[in-house]
């Protein structure tokens, strides 16, 4: 029996908007595979074929959005890595602890 004070795992839907950048490439994979395939109906007339676009915009909207957002979030992380190990080599004393930046 879990104890009360514990709080309850997070659900499926939760768990995917904590990884960073999840959230706007999802929007931003929605709006642009529905954009994009409406404009493609609106083109041909043909449904089987638009939503075949539509699903294909979607993905790699959202795998094109996702991989800027890290590459921009891993440079992030690396230059506050190296300003913290400038600051501590500056500072000289060695009770400064660096943090990991996967750990921020």
């Amino acid at each position: 029996m879990a104890s009360s004070d514990t709080e309850p795992e997070p659900g499926f839907v939760k768990r995917v908007m904590l990884i960073p950048c999840m959230r706007n490439s999802l929007m931003y994979g929605i709006s642009g595979g529905l954009g994009i395939g409406l404009a493609h109906f609106l083109f041909t007339s043909n449904v089987s074929k638009s939503t075949n676009v539509g699903m294909g915009s979607y993905i790699l909207v959202l795998l094109g959005t996702w991989g800027y957002c890290r590459y921009h979030l891993a440079l992030e992380r690396s230059k506050s890595y190296e300003l913290q190990k400038a600051m501590h080599n500056r500072s000289g004393s060695s009770n400064i602890r660096l943090l990991d930046p996967k750990d921020v």
